[in-house]
């Protein structure tokens, strides 16, 4: 199934996907192969495109471009990784699924992946903006935490507030961190 497909159907019938998400228990490998993977390549292509039509031939460097495309790859699926690592050494020992976690966290991305591209493709200031609309990201992490997860409903709240948390300061730590280094090496 494509990237586009469980995007589409976490956006029209996000519980009845979750539960299909649930029941068919893919691999870590696979979901990042045939989710992340298709997500990343537009986002990488958007933010060329963006870079070659949009920015004045005398602000354009390829050394930028690179380095910005590098960064965006290396975060986003370093991020999707450490993220859920770190989620799932949340849940208690004997209820772990790493790959339901990865499959949680990647799908319920998707949309905010589609956002980067555009926000790449067309790099206005106002424009930016729209990135407020990844936060349909969390409702959609929160639907499929009880039937991904077996997480109760109890608990789904708090569980979706620490892995908030967790993932908004991995993704800051990795852009930021990784980004001086980014930027270091291609100075």
């Amino acid at each position: 199934m494509s990237a586009f497909y469980h995007i589409r159907e976490l956006l029209a019938h996000p519980r009845e996907h979750w539960l299909e998400v649930a029941e068919r228990r893919e691999s870590v490998n696979r979901i990042f192969r045939r989710f992340v993977v298709p997500l990343l390549c537009l986002v990488a292509v958007c933010t060329l495109l963006g870079a070659i039509l949009f920015v004045s031939r005398f602000e354009f460097s390829a050394a930028f471009v690179i380095r910005k495309i590098g960064l965006l790859l290396f975060a986003l699926s370093a991020g999707l990784y450490l993220s859920s690592f770190l989620i799932n050494a949340l849940i208690p020992v004997d209820k772990r699924n790493f790959d339901g976690v990865f499959a949680l966290l990647s799908y319920s991305s998707g949309i905010t992946f589609l956002l980067i591209a555009i926000v790449e493709l067309f790099p206005f200031p106002y424009l930016k903006e729209i990135i407020v609309l990844s936060f349909y990201s969390v409702y959609l992490y929160w639907r499929g935490i009880v039937e991904v997860l077996n997480i109760t409903e109890s608990k789904r709240n708090g569980f979706l507030v620490l892995s908030f948390i967790i993932v908004t300061g991995v993704f800051l730590f990795l852009f930021f961190f990784f980004g001086k280094i980014f930027g270091a090496i291609l100075s």
